[in-house]
């Protein structure tokens, strides 16, 4: 379209009008709509989670190599909830009973990683304790752990 033809449509106070008339309402609709967000689990749950699995690492941890443990844990995705829907043809809704959803099923976050620095992180056989401990406590792959030892 040609500068010309856009300067038409937009000479009419009538046709300006109209289209910030629509952009409001649209604005509106998307403010007052219903959102899939509403139900998902905050930041704060996510970052509660990360806390007490530091801790519980640190723990761990702390009992096979003793001293200081600094850990860092990062997720994958956090916490999940699935609702039940109720599909009819060309259309799904989310089931609702006294007027919350109704959850189906819920799954806990997922662990993407885990960083170790610790006192002994540099000796094999206590790196390879480490690692066998936290894949088997959270079902993580070995390769995505990491061990160092602490500085001096």
């Amino acid at each position: 379209m040609k500068k010309h033809a856009l300067y038409a449509i937009f000479k009419s106070k009538k046709t300006v009008a109209a289209l910030l008339i629509a952009a409001l309402v649209g604005v509106l609709i998307l403010f007052f709509s219903p959102s899939e967000r509403k139900n998902q689990p905050s930041g704060d749950e996510n970052a509660e989670y990360i806390r007490e699995a530091e801790n519980k690492i640190k723990q761990t941890v702390g009992a096979i190599c003793g001293g200081d443990v600094y850990v860092i844990v990062t997720l994958e995705y956090g916490k999940e909830t699935q609702y039940a829907k109720n599909t009819a043809e060309n259309s799904e809704q989310t089931v609702t009973s006294s007027g919350a959803p109704v959850v189906t099923r819920t799954a806990a976050p997922v662990i993407r990683g885990i960083s170790v620095v610790c006192r002994g992180g540099s000796d094999p056989v206590i790196r390879q304790r480490i690692t066998e401990a936290l894949s088997c406590a959270y079902g993580i792959s070995s390769a995505r752990i990491y061990v160092a030892p602490a500085g001096r």
